[in-house]
C-alpha cells in the first residue's frame, strides 16, 4: 500500500442511514469487530426520524474510528456523496446501515487490492439474508477485468452492480463524479461512471457481505417504462460525457444499456441494484 500521512486511515467506510434503528446496532457491531483496524467509518444520518442517530452516536462514543454526520433527508445518493466528501482514506468501501460484514471483510479486500501490482477495485461475494432463508451469491466472473470490460459487464448486469461488496481506490471518485438521487439504479449509475475511467478490477472468492432484505427497502419498489426511459437517458448522457475514454463507442454502450433495461424484468432479478 502506498505511503500516506500517518494521521489518515487506509480505508474510509461510508454508511448511509435513514430510519434504521432496528438494524444499525448490528451493522456497526460488525464494523467494530473487523480484524483490519486501519479505517474510519463515516455514518451519514440522512435526516432519520427514529433513533438511528442515537445508535450511531453511542457507537462513536465507544469507538473513535466511527464518525457521525447528520444531514437533512436527501436520499442515499446524497448521503454517500456527503460521506465521500469527508473521506480521508486511500480506499473507499460502502456498507448499507441495515447490512452486516463478516469480521474479515476489510482484511480480505485490502490484502487483495494490493496484489499483482495493485488494483483499482476488488469485489467479493455476498449472502442474501431473509427472515426465512439465507443464500450465497457468487460472481459468475472471476478473472480480472481491465479497460472497458468492467463497463460492459456493468451495463449487462453480468456482475453485481452494487457499490457495497467492493473496495475502491479513492481517486475513482474524484473529478466530476455525479451522484444521481434515483429511485432505482443509483449504484449502477456510479459504477458506470467509474467504469468509464478504465479501472483494473479483481474478484475474490470470499463471502464477506450480508445483504439483509427488508420489505420497505428501495430495491423492492416497482419501476415502469417511464422510469426506464429516464434512467437510460441519464446513462446515455454520462456515456457521451466520457466519450473520449470510450474510444468512440458511446452509442454502442448506450444501446447495450437500453437492451438490458427494456428487455429484462429487473424486479424479479436476484441481483441487487
Amino acid at each position: 500500500m502506498e505511503e500516506r500521512e500517518k494521521s489518515k486511515p487506509a480505508v474510509s467506510v461510508i454508511i448511509p442511514v435513514y430510519n434504521l434503528e432496528n438494524y444499525l446496532d448490528t451493522c456497526l457491531d460488525s464494523v467494530g469487530r473487523q480484524t483490519y483496524g486501519d479505517f474510519e467509518a463515516i455514518v451519514v444520518d440522512d435526516g432519520s426520524t427514529d433513533g438511528s442517530q442515537a445508535v450511531a452516536l453511542s457507537h462513536a462514543e465507544r469507538d473513535a474510528r466511527i464518525v457521525v454526520i447528520s444531514t437533512v433527508n436527501q436520499g442515499a445518493a446524497r448521503a454517500r456523496e456527503t460521506g465521500i466528501r469527508h473521506a480521508q482514506g486511500d480506499y473507499i468501501c460502502f456498507l448499507d446501515g441495515d447490512d452486516v460484514w463478516d469480521s474479515r471483510m476489510l482484511e480480505k479486500l485490502v490484502a487483495a487490492i494490493g496484489e499483482n501490482g495493485g488494483y483499482d477495485i476488488v469485489c467479493c461475494n455476498f449472502k442474501r439474508v431473509c427472515k426465512t432463508y439465507q443464500a450465497i451469491y457468487r460472481e459468475s466472473r472471476t478473472e480480472d477485468m481491465e479497460g472497458l470490460e468492467f463497463l460492459e459487464a456493468t451495463l449487462r448486469h453480468s456482475i453485481w452492480v452494487t457499490l457495497w461488496g467492493k473496495l475502491y481506490r479513492r481517486e475513482l471518485f474524484n473529478n466530476g463524479l455525479n451522484h444521481y438521487p434515483l429511485r432505482l439504479g443509483q449504484d449502477t449509475m456510479i459504477n458506470i461512471q467509474i467504469a468509464c475511467r478504465l479501472p483494473r478490477v479483481h474478484f475474490i472468492d470470499y463471502v464477506g457481505y450480508d445483504y439483509v432484505q427488508r420489505p420497505s427497502s428501495s430495491n423492492h419498489r416497482n419501476f415502469d417504462f417511464e422510469y426506464c426511459c429516464l434512467f437510460c437517458s441519464i446513462v446515455e448522457r454520462e456515456l457521451q460525457r466520457h466519450g473520449e475514454s470510450l474510444r468512440g463507442h458511446a452509442e454502442f454502450y448506450a444501446l447495450l444499456n437500453k437492451v438490458r433495461w427494456y428487455s429484462s424484468p429487473l424486479y424479479t432479478s436476484p441481483s441487487p441494484r
